[in-house]
């Protein structure tokens, strides 16, 4: 499958090129973790969705706002004898109060610290279906499980998610006057919502997008269209039937890469997934002198590519 589709509408949009030596943070839905994980294990400085997955375009907002402003605090839910932060997913959490707020400033700190420095940040739109807490009227980033009767569901607006997208955009190039923001809309239907309200939240999201893109260093990379429109068999799914398998994650990469990366950086991909290959190769007589030949010349072959490459940057 390529990505012949989009080649002239991806010439019109004038990408910076992406090379090592950038930095990347990743935030948003799933699809924000399958390709940040992939950038960071080819060498990439990045950071991936620090505060766990997040799906809505509200909640991500206020997670960059959060990290540069003290004065906006998240709320937290003890559940037993764990402690969770509704403005973050299941993954942040303390087994004591003091033990989360830990977490916390130490995540506040990280995620301003690479929007400050980073050159690329990638944020991924999973869905325009918001819950609100009842007892304060704000939305959540996860509901950890808790009574329906708490929340209250609705579908966002395009234009208060375009509004609010546009003073963190404001905020971003006031702290980093340097960065490229691109947004993707997650190709992953959250058929929970329904089929109907799934593509009634996508097509919101894809607006509020449209309009963010008019934005000065403002990108949108086609993840969603070229998932369901070139990879619409069903061997590209998982048995869910909705998240993209690992095949189509893999076409996706291909797509990134002829998007973003000039023929120079592709090449050196090839040459350190040959190494990665190597090191990953399983050795039936691992105690044999080929075995140890084998691993002798591959530790040489990566020493001599990083030292040639010291740009690339390992995780």
């Amino acid at each position: 499958m390529s990505a012949s589709n989009y080649q002239q509408w991806l010439k019109e949009q004038s990408y910076p090129t992406l090379a090592h030596g950038d930095s990347f943070v990743f935030l948003g839905s799933c699809f924000s973790d399958e390709l940040g994980q992939i950038i960071r294990s080819n060498g990439f400085e990045s950071l991936v969705n620090p505060g766990g997955t997040i799906f809505h375009p509200l909640a991500i907002a206020k997670l960059i706002q959060w990290s540069f402003d003290e004065s906006i605090s998240f709320r937290i839910l003890q559940q037993e004898d764990i402690f969770f932060v509704w403005e973050l997913s299941g993954t942040v959490f303390g087994m004591s109060l003091d033990e989360l707020n830990k977490k916390m400033e130490k995540l506040r700190l990280e995620l301003r610290v690479f929007l400050r420095t980073s050159t690329h940040l990638f944020v991924t739109f999973g869905s325009a279906w918001a819950y609100r807490l009842r007892s304060d009227g704000e939305i959540v980033a996860n509901c950890h499980k808790q009574n329906s009767h708490l929340f209250q569901k609705e579908n966002s607006q395009v234009t208060e998610i375009v509004s609010t997208w546009k003073s963190v955009l404001s905020l971003l190039k006031k702290e980093n006057s340097s960065l490229n923001v691109f947004f993707t809309v997650s190709p992953v239907r959250h058929i929970k919502d329904g089929y109907i309200e799934n593509n009634r939240s996508k097509a919101r999201l894809l607006m509020a997008v449209e309009e963010l893109q008019q934005e000065k260093g403002v990108f949108y990379f086609p993840a969603y269209e070229f998932v369901l429109d070139d990879l619409r068999d069903y061997r590209y799914f998982k048995s869910d039937g909705t998240h993209p398998s690992q095949e189509a994650v893999l076409e996706l990469w291909d797509f990134f890469q002829s998007s973003f990366f000039t023929e120079e950086t592709i090449d050196l991909l090839l040459q350190w997934q040959q190494i990665r290959r190597a090191e990953q190769h399983k050795i039936l007589y691992p105690k044999s002198q080929a075995a140890r030949k084998h691993m002798e010349t591959t530790m040489k072959r990566k020493a001599q590519f990083l030292a040639a490459h010291p740009l690339f940057h390992l995780p």
